[in-house]
Parts: C-alpha cells; structure tokens; sequence
C-alpha cells in the first residue's frame, strides 16, 4: 500500500510551534502599519478582527498542513469576505490584510529560527498553501466587490431620479401620487395632507391596502376599479384620457371628501409608472380652507394638531439652524385625565382638556407655538436665550394651572438640532412618564446648572409646621457624601428660614447650594441657601419645594471621584475615552464627550486606573447602560457594573478612601 504524500514536509516539522503561538502571530498580523491602516481607516476593530476572523484563519492554515482540512475550503474566509464587503473596502486594501499574514508567517518563522535548512522549501509551501488560497478569496472578493459596486451605482442613479421626481411634484399644490405595480412608490405633501397621514409608512400602517382610502370611484372605463387589479384599472383610464372621480377617506379626520382625478404615465418607466392626480371638486375657496383648518387644528381646543405640530417642529429646527438659536420641546400632561373620564364622564374631560389648552395659551407668547398632540397632551415649541428663563416660564405656567385641582405635569428637553425630531419627542415623552410614574413631580427638564424652583403644594402648611420646631433635621451633600445634623432654627417668615448649621456643614455649604430639610409627616423638602452669616454658622433658606429624586433615599454611599480618573469604554461601536464622576459599590456613573454607538441597554467593559493608597490600580468590569442623559459639553452614562471579586473590592477600597478624605478635609476646614 502506497505510503500518503505529505503535503508540506517542512511547514509539518515546525507546526507545533506555529499553533503554540498563533494568538501572537495574529497580535503582530494586526500591528503591521499597512493592515493597521486599512483598519483605522474602515473603522475595523483589530482585537476584534484578530479572535473573530486572524486567529480561526491561522488555525485552518495549521489544520491544512497536517492534512486534517481540505487547502481551499476555508469556510473563515467567506465570512471574511462578507464581513470586508459590509465596510466598503477595495480590493487593494484586501490585498494588505491578506499579505500581512503572509509577512508575518514568514517574519515569525526567521524570527524564531524554525527553519532548520533549505529555506526556500519553508516559502515554497507557505506561497502553495497560503498565497494560493488568499489569490482565490482576492477573486472572489473583486468579482463580489464589482457587483455591489455597479448595483450600488445603479441604486444611486434611481435614487437621484426618484429624489428629482419628488422634489417636482412637492411643488406642485395638486395631491399627486405615482404607482408602479399596483402600489405607491411616491407621494406629495399635499396628497398625505388630503389622506391624514404624516408619511407613506404612516399610511401603510393606516391603511389594509395601497387603494382603500378611495370608495366610490366612477369613471368612463369598461373596467371596473378593484384595489386587487389597479394596474389594470389604471391602464384602462389613461387610455381614456378622462377624469374619474372618488371619495378620499382622511384617517385623521375620520372624514370622506370628493376629488377629481386624472391619470397619466411617467415616460420611459418599465415597468409603467402611473401618474395620479387629485383635485378637490369643492366649488368655493372657503370649503378648501375649512379642509385645511380641519386637517391642521384639533376640534376640541382649536389648537394644532399632531400631524401640525411635527411639520412645524421641523420647520422650527431648520429656521433654528440658521438663525443659530436654541430650541426646547415643553410636553404638558394630565395624568388624571383617564380617570376623570372614567368617574366624572367625558364632558367633564373634555372641560379640563379646554381648561389646561386656555392656561397655556395664555401664558405663551407669539415665539412659542402650541398643539394638542393627543388625549392627555400638549406640546410646546419654545425658542429661548436662558435655560434657567424657560424653565422658570414653566413653573410659572404649573403654578397658574394648579389653580384647578387636577394634577398636571410638565416636561422640558433642549432640542439638540443634530438630531431627529422623533428622538426629541421620545426624550420629552419619557421626562414626562418619569414624573407621573414618581406622583412627586412636578416640573420635569434634563437641563444642566439650572435652579429648580417648584412651589410647594402647601407652602402655609409648611410654614405653620416650621413654626412648631425649634429644630429642623438637615442634610448637605459635599461631593456627594452626605452631611446631616440636627440644627437649630433661628429665624422664620412667610418665604425664608434661617437656621444655625453645625461647622461641619457649614463649611461645605455656600450660597445657592442645595439642603434638604427633613420632617416626620411632611416629607422631604429640598430648598437652596439665599445668604450665608460667617459670625454664627447661620444660612438663610429659601425656594422650597418638594424633591422629586431624593438622594436622601439611596440605599448605597456615593462619593464624587477625584478630578480626571480617565476611563476608556469598550463597546460594539469605537472605543469611547471620558472621565469617572461619581460612583457607589453597584454604580459609576462617567462623562463622555461623545456616547457613539452607546445607547441605554447596551453591554459594555470598562478600564480605568484608580488610585488607592499612593498605588494606581488598574480596575476593569463588564457592565449594562442603565441612563443616558445630555450635560453640559457631553453626556453622563451611568452604568450597572457586573463586579467580580477582585473589582468590587477594588471599588470598595476607593469609596472608603474618598469618603475619608472628603470628611477629613471638613475637619480640617472646620
């Protein structure tokens, strides 16, 4: 029986010592400055690229040289081929990645002195095995590569067209639309208006098929319309070269109007695209006027409507953009209404619904534009100079709407012009359910460095109470460890009380800072420090409202981290680099200048060097995005952080060292 040929006598005799160090043969693949390139320049990952495609690549190549795999049927590599061609890379730059593994095969095996005699034996195998097999995926990546490349192109030129006929019939008053198929492939504004919808997909979701907002349609055609044939209804009509006439259904409205219609074909489309135009048959101006009016206002309050206010929004946000100003989304809302309706009856909803629309009509001015976006909301489009301005114009307005006894809440977000007018929607709506769900707030925003000033519910009652105390339960937050005494109060009027604080407190206190005052049966009261007097420890409090966050009920000590802790976060998307602010034993909570691909929910490591004792530790830990939110000159993540045993000590060593240190330096202050 014939002994099996060895495939490559040479490469066999030094295998072992490849596969022993394939992970730093693929570490050192990815360092070459031309695949280190390629991959700064596409964004690729190189430890990512490395274990999910360098390292199982190597191992097939280690498997072909002890013949336990097949040369030339590297399942790895038409991964890799679809992985490169998702990020748009060129031919050439494959060509760098898949002879840096070569290079660096050959490169090691010298290093190392593997080779034990005629070299040109060990590159004689490595250019059969290797570089034949890398030749056949540059084929098959260039043949690939070139498809996408001319699909892509006649993708664009069809998008340009579309693009051009759109931007046509958007100038065009008529209510147009254009079918291909049987369905729309486009729409004009004013056609979207005349059926209630905001956009197509709105109108796919709204509507069972492409042609059931039209009833009743009549024309001169032998055929009769049916939304399962109308291309061949449509055919039918052109050919006519007559009119037809319909009834449109409006969603919105939950109206039918009547509109004339003509129908021709975009030429040189194949398959035929139909043309399709709507005109209102009403015979005077007024009837298209109260169309307008309907479709743009709200019945009940005469405010605008949704499908208004989210085309004035954008309007908003563009004039923005070029006037250079700054906007805020202001969401009003009745938590209560459901059950007003429920137990008093829709009348008396409806009287509170006009009720809230009136407070905020009279309270905006002509800058500001005002809608009713559904049942138990409203919305405010709010140019502004001064974040603490427009807040102050909220609680102004909460304080003239709770005049009436039913509870409304208020949220205000800035409108980032970068983003979209969905995602500032989204924000608002979430500021605003956060409230309702917490029954103690009143006035919601994501603004930085603002006072927050809420009346309280019962500031008599408060007052009365403070009266019958000769000491107030207080509490300090110094970066962020929490100082609390019981104090004396030394003086009380109707809007100020000033109290005697203990020189640990006072020395970590200073004018606007923010004091908790706590009572057995009244609550939690947060209010700000109006004067302080140096001679006998006194600060003078006013601005008291109730605390919708309370810090007073965290179950866990936080302390701010020392300046300039730099983290660096590992996600799915880029790295990101930023600074550690705050932390307890579960949570940290970090600023980045940018949050990339980050979004709430996501997985993410974390790495950090922390100071302990004169000692810089390197801290490390998976963890979950629990909140983003916008600051000042970036955004703070906070993070649920998946602790081993090594890293919770870690951190708990670095809680207890800031804490000393934080009350060490009062000590020393006091």
């Amino acid at each position: 029986m014939p002994i099996p040929q060895v495939l490559a006598p040479s490469l066999l005799s030094i295998i072992d010592s490849l596969e022993e160090n394939r992970v730093k043969i693929g570490s050192e693949w990815i360092e070459i400055p031309a695949v280190k390139t390629v991959f700064t320049n596409y964004k690729i990952g190189g430890k990512k690229f490395r274990d999910g495609y360098g390292i199982p690549i190597i191992e097939y190549f280690i498997a072909v040289v002890r013949q336990e795999k097949e040369a030339g049927d590297c399942p790895i590599m038409s991964k890799l081929v679809n992985f490169l061609l998702e990020k748009n890379i060129t031919p050439k730059d494959v060509f760098d990645i898949c002879m840096g593994l070569r290079r660096t095969l050959v490169s090691f095996v010298f290093r190392e002195k593997l080779v034990q005699n005629d070299a040109s034996k060990y590159m004689d195998e490595i250019a059969t095995l290797f570089d034949a097999n890398l030749s056949g995926v540059l084929a098959i990546f260039t043949t690939y590569y070139e498809k996408k490349q001319q699909a892509e192109q006649r993708s664009k030129i069809q998008q340009k067209k579309f693009s051009q006929i759109l931007k046509i019939i958007n100038f065009i008053n008529t209510k147009i639309i254009i079918v291909q198929n049987g369905h729309i492939i486009l729409a004009n504004q004013p056609f979207l208006e005349a059926i209630g919808v905001l956009d197509i997909r709105e109108f796919n979701k709204n509507f069972s098929s492409t042609f059931s907002f039209m009833k009743n349609v009549e024309s001169s055609s032998n055929i009769k319309f049916d939304i399962n044939n109308v291309d061949e209804w449509l055919n039918s009509v052109h050919q006519s070269n007559k009119p037809f006439t319909t009834n449109i259904f409006n969603n919105k409205m939950a109206d039918v109007f009547t509109y004339s219609g003509r129908i021709t074909t975009l030429p040189d489309s194949e398959p035929t695209k139909y043309i399709v135009s709507f005109n209102s048959i009403s015979s005077h101006v007024a009837d298209e006027a109260r169309i307008k009016e309907k479709l743009e206002h709200d019945t009940l309050t005469g405010l605008y409507n949704y499908v208004k206010f989210v085309h004035l929004l954008g309007e908003a946000q563009r004039k923005a953009l070029v006037d250079k100003t700054q906007l805020a989304l202001v969401i009003v809302d009745i938590p209560c209404l459901k059950e007003i309706n429920q137990k008093q009856g829709m009348e008396m909803g409806d009287k509170t619904i006009v009720s809230v629309a009136n407070d905020i009509s009279s309270k905006a001015d002509n800058t500001m534009t005002v809608a009713r976006l559904e049942g138990s909301r409203f919305g405010i489009i709010m140019p502004y100079e001064s974040e603490q301005e427009s807040y102050n114009w909220c609680s102004a307005l909460h304080i003239e709407m709770s005049k009436k006894p039913e509870r409304k809440t208020i949220a205000i977000t800035a409108f980032d012009l970068s983003e979209t007018v969905n995602s500032v929607q989204i924000r608002a709506g979430s500021i605003v359910d956060e409230i309702n769900s917490s029954q103690n707030g009143i006035v919601g925003t994501d603004f930085e460095d603002i006072e927050l000033y809420e009346a309280l519910p019962d500031q008599e009652r408060f007052t009365k109470r403070l009266k019958n105390l000769k000491k107030v339960k207080t509490t300090i937050y110094h970066k962020g460890l929490a100082i609390t005494s019981e104090n004396k109060i030394v003086f009380l009027n109707k809007d100020t009380v000033s109290v005697q604080l203990s020189n640990k407190e006072f020395c970590a206190t200073g004018q606007n800072e923010i004091i908790y005052l706590q009572f057995p049966l009244f609550g939690i009261v947060k209010t700000s420090v109006y004067s302080v007097n140096d001679k006998n420890n006194t600060v003078t409090l006013h601005r008291f409202r109730m605390n919708k966050h309370t810090p007073l009920k965290r179950e866990m000590f936080r302390v701010d981290a020392e300046e300039n802790i730099k983290v660096l976060v590992l996600s799915d998307g880029p790295d990101s680099e930023g600074v550690i602010i705050d932390m307890n034993e579960q949570f940290i909570a970090l600023k980045l200048k940018r949050k990339k691909n980050i979004d709430e929910g996501n997985f993410v490591s974390i790495e950090a060097e922390i100071p302990i004792n004169e000692i810089v530790t390197t801290f490390s830990t998976e963890a979950t995005v629990k909140k983003i939110e916008k600051i000042k000159d970036g955004f703070k993540v906070v993070l649920l952080c998946h602790l081993d045993s090594i890293n919770k000590a870690i951190l708990q060593q670095y809680i207890a060292k800031r804490q000393m240190e934080i009350i060490s330096e009062l000590k020393r202050d006091s």
